[in-house]
Protein backbone atom coordinates (compact mmCIF):
# COMPACT_ATOMS: atom_id res chain seq x y z
CA UNK A 1 0.00 0.00 0.00
CA UNK A 2 1.07 3.76 -0.87
CA UNK A 3 2.53 5.96 1.87
CA UNK A 4 2.22 3.27 4.40
CA UNK A 5 5.00 2.20 7.33
CA UNK A 6 4.43 -0.12 10.20
CA UNK A 7 6.88 -1.46 12.42
CA UNK A 8 6.77 -2.75 16.41
CA UNK A 9 6.54 0.65 18.64
CA UNK A 10 9.32 -0.48 21.54
CA UNK A 11 9.58 2.25 24.18
CA UNK A 12 10.46 3.88 27.64
CA UNK A 13 7.71 6.68 28.95
CA UNK A 14 8.56 8.58 32.01
CA UNK A 15 7.66 11.51 33.51
CA UNK A 16 9.13 15.05 34.10
CA UNK A 17 9.00 17.81 36.29
CA UNK A 18 9.68 21.45 35.86
CA UNK A 19 12.58 21.09 38.20
CA UNK A 20 14.00 18.26 35.97
CA UNK A 21 13.56 19.41 32.36
CA UNK A 22 16.63 22.36 32.07
CA UNK A 23 18.99 19.51 33.82
CA UNK A 24 17.81 16.54 31.31
CA UNK A 25 17.85 18.96 28.43
CA UNK A 26 21.42 19.88 29.07
CA UNK A 27 22.87 16.21 30.09
CA UNK A 28 21.05 14.99 26.73
CA UNK A 29 22.66 17.54 24.73
CA UNK A 30 26.03 16.35 26.29
CA UNK A 31 25.40 12.35 25.29
CA UNK A 32 23.05 12.44 22.31
CA UNK A 33 22.76 14.28 19.08
CA UNK A 34 20.37 17.21 19.10
CA UNK A 35 17.84 17.04 16.44
CA UNK A 36 15.39 19.80 16.98
CA UNK A 37 12.15 20.88 17.83
CA UNK A 38 8.34 19.83 15.80
CA UNK A 39 5.13 21.30 16.96
CA UNK A 40 2.56 18.23 16.88
CA UNK A 41 -1.14 18.75 16.48
CA UNK A 42 -3.03 15.06 17.44
CA UNK A 43 -7.08 14.51 17.08
CA UNK A 44 -7.68 11.49 18.25
CA UNK A 45 -11.10 9.32 17.59
CA UNK A 46 -13.74 6.70 18.03
CA UNK A 47 -16.91 5.71 17.31
CA UNK A 48 -19.95 6.86 19.58
CA UNK A 49 -20.13 3.11 20.74
CA UNK A 50 -15.89 3.23 21.79
CA UNK A 51 -15.16 0.23 19.35
CA UNK A 52 -11.31 1.46 19.21
CA UNK A 53 -11.38 2.27 22.28
CA UNK A 54 -13.08 -1.36 23.74
CA UNK A 55 -10.11 -3.24 21.59
CA UNK A 56 -7.32 -1.28 23.31
CA UNK A 57 -6.21 0.68 20.07
CA UNK A 58 -5.24 4.41 19.90
CA UNK A 59 -6.47 6.01 16.98
CA UNK A 60 -5.22 9.34 15.62
CA UNK A 61 -4.29 12.01 12.91
CA UNK A 62 -1.10 13.75 14.03
CA UNK A 63 -0.47 17.20 11.91
CA UNK A 64 2.82 19.04 11.78
CA UNK A 65 4.56 21.98 9.91
CA UNK A 66 4.92 19.89 6.60
CA UNK A 67 2.47 17.28 7.08
CA UNK A 68 0.33 14.75 8.16
CA UNK A 69 -0.96 10.70 8.48
CA UNK A 70 -2.94 8.76 10.54
CA UNK A 71 -1.85 6.11 13.24
CA UNK A 72 -3.28 3.52 14.72
CA UNK A 73 -1.53 1.59 17.54
CA UNK A 74 -3.07 -1.69 18.52
CA UNK A 75 -3.46 -3.53 21.69
CA UNK A 76 0.04 -4.17 22.92
CA UNK A 77 1.77 -5.19 26.23
CA UNK A 78 2.39 -2.45 29.16
CA UNK A 79 4.67 -2.93 31.70
CA UNK A 80 5.63 0.24 34.10
CA UNK A 81 7.58 2.48 31.92
CA UNK A 82 7.93 0.14 29.18
CA UNK A 83 5.81 -0.50 25.96
CA UNK A 84 5.37 -2.58 23.08
CA UNK A 85 2.63 -1.98 21.07
CA UNK A 86 2.27 -2.57 16.74
CA UNK A 87 1.48 0.51 14.93
CA UNK A 88 0.93 1.51 10.93
CA UNK A 89 0.92 5.07 9.42
CA UNK A 90 -0.48 6.27 6.73
CA UNK A 91 0.06 9.71 4.61
CA UNK A 92 -3.05 11.47 4.50
CA UNK A 93 -4.65 15.20 4.16
CA UNK A 94 -7.89 14.34 4.86
CA UNK A 95 -9.71 15.19 8.46
CA UNK A 96 -11.06 12.47 9.55
CA UNK A 97 -8.95 8.68 9.70
CA UNK A 98 -10.25 6.24 7.07
CA UNK A 99 -9.17 2.47 8.55
CA UNK A 100 -9.31 1.02 5.23
CA UNK A 101 -6.16 2.65 4.36
CA UNK A 102 -4.93 0.52 7.20
CA UNK A 103 -3.94 -3.77 6.47
CA UNK A 104 -6.90 -5.75 6.11
CA UNK A 105 -5.78 -8.31 8.72
CA UNK A 106 -4.62 -6.24 11.45
CA UNK A 107 -8.02 -5.95 12.95
CA UNK A 108 -9.61 -8.28 15.59
CA UNK A 109 -12.57 -10.52 14.81
CA UNK A 110 -15.78 -9.00 13.76
CA UNK A 111 -14.30 -5.30 13.62
CA UNK A 112 -15.58 -3.85 9.87
CA UNK A 113 -13.01 -0.82 8.83
CA UNK A 114 -15.55 0.56 6.74
CA UNK A 115 -18.16 0.35 9.18
CA UNK A 116 -16.41 2.00 11.60
CA UNK A 117 -14.42 4.50 9.70
CA UNK A 118 -18.01 6.26 8.24
CA UNK A 119 -19.16 7.07 11.90
CA UNK A 120 -15.89 8.18 13.36
CA UNK A 121 -15.57 10.76 15.34
CA UNK A 122 -12.98 13.65 17.34
CA UNK A 123 -12.56 12.91 20.89
CA UNK A 124 -10.47 14.84 21.77
CA UNK A 125 -7.07 16.88 20.83
CA UNK A 126 -2.98 16.46 22.57
CA UNK A 127 -1.00 19.57 21.31
CA UNK A 128 2.98 19.38 22.35
CA UNK A 129 6.40 20.56 21.84
CA UNK A 130 8.30 17.86 20.99
CA UNK A 131 12.30 18.23 21.64
CA UNK A 132 14.01 15.50 19.75
CA UNK A 133 17.69 13.72 20.20
CA UNK A 134 19.35 10.84 18.47
CA UNK A 135 21.39 8.59 21.21
CA UNK A 136 23.74 5.89 19.81
CA UNK A 137 24.77 3.73 22.01
CA UNK A 138 25.86 0.20 22.04
CA UNK A 139 24.74 -0.74 18.53
CA UNK A 140 21.85 1.21 18.76
CA UNK A 141 20.13 4.02 17.73
CA UNK A 142 17.87 5.33 20.05
CA UNK A 143 15.50 8.17 19.88
CA UNK A 144 15.18 10.39 22.85
CA UNK A 145 11.46 12.60 22.72
CA UNK A 146 10.70 15.33 25.10
CA UNK A 147 7.22 16.51 24.96
CA UNK A 148 5.85 19.18 26.75
CA UNK A 149 1.85 20.73 26.11
CA UNK A 150 -1.49 19.39 27.03
CA UNK A 151 -4.94 17.54 26.35
CA UNK A 152 -8.04 19.05 25.73
CA UNK A 153 -11.03 17.06 26.08
CA UNK A 154 -14.37 19.27 25.76
CA UNK A 155 -12.86 22.33 27.68
CA UNK A 156 -10.85 20.64 30.39
CA UNK A 157 -7.29 20.54 30.22
CA UNK A 158 -4.37 18.02 31.44
CA UNK A 159 -0.44 18.82 31.11
CA UNK A 160 1.75 16.74 29.30
CA UNK A 161 5.41 16.56 30.07
CA UNK A 162 7.14 13.30 29.01
CA UNK A 163 10.33 12.20 28.05
CA UNK A 164 10.13 8.95 25.76
CA UNK A 165 13.12 6.17 24.69
CA UNK A 166 11.74 4.72 21.21
CA UNK A 167 14.39 1.88 20.13
CA UNK A 168 14.67 2.93 16.44
CA UNK A 169 17.27 0.27 15.35
CA UNK A 170 19.53 -2.35 17.10
CA UNK A 171 18.96 -4.28 20.53
CA UNK A 172 16.07 -3.87 23.50
CA UNK A 173 19.17 -4.46 25.99
CA UNK A 174 20.63 -0.97 24.34
CA UNK A 175 17.62 0.86 25.23
CA UNK A 176 17.33 -0.61 28.48
CA UNK A 177 20.89 1.12 29.34
CA UNK A 178 19.76 4.07 27.65
CA UNK A 179 16.83 4.59 30.35
CA UNK A 180 19.20 2.96 33.01
CA UNK A 181 22.02 5.88 32.34
CA UNK A 182 19.16 8.40 32.60
CA UNK A 183 17.45 7.02 36.26
CA UNK A 184 20.77 6.96 37.54
CA UNK A 185 20.80 10.01 37.47
CA UNK A 186 17.34 11.94 37.60
CA UNK A 187 15.57 8.55 39.27
CA UNK A 188 12.79 9.21 36.50
CA UNK A 189 9.08 8.51 37.55
CA UNK A 190 7.48 5.86 34.52
CA UNK A 191 4.64 7.05 32.70
CA UNK A 192 2.56 3.94 32.93
CA UNK A 193 -0.23 5.52 30.23
CA UNK A 194 0.12 6.52 27.26
CA UNK A 195 -1.40 10.28 25.89
CA UNK A 196 -4.23 8.08 24.06
CA UNK A 197 -5.64 6.57 27.50
CA UNK A 198 -5.09 9.71 29.49
CA UNK A 199 -7.04 11.37 26.83
CA UNK A 200 -10.17 8.89 27.49
CA UNK A 201 -9.92 9.30 31.08
CA UNK A 202 -10.21 13.17 30.74
CA UNK A 203 -13.29 12.76 28.53
CA UNK A 204 -14.75 10.45 30.94
CA UNK A 205 -13.97 12.88 33.57
CA UNK A 206 -15.47 15.71 32.13
CA UNK A 207 -18.33 13.57 30.44
CA UNK A 208 -19.14 13.00 33.93
CA UNK A 209 -19.07 16.26 35.52
CA UNK A 210 -21.38 17.74 32.79
CA UNK A 211 -24.03 15.43 33.69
Amino acid sequence: MQNESSAPELELKFLLTEAQEGKVMAWLNEHAQAVGQKQLDNRYFDTPKGDIKAHKMGLRIRRWADGAEQTIKLAGTRDGAFSARPEYNVSTHADIPDLTLFPDDIWPQGFVAGEVSSVLQEQFRVHFTRTLWEWSIGSSSIEVALDRGEIVAQGKRAPIFELELELLGGAMSDLVTAAESLNAVFNLAPGEKSKAQRGFELLAKQSMANK
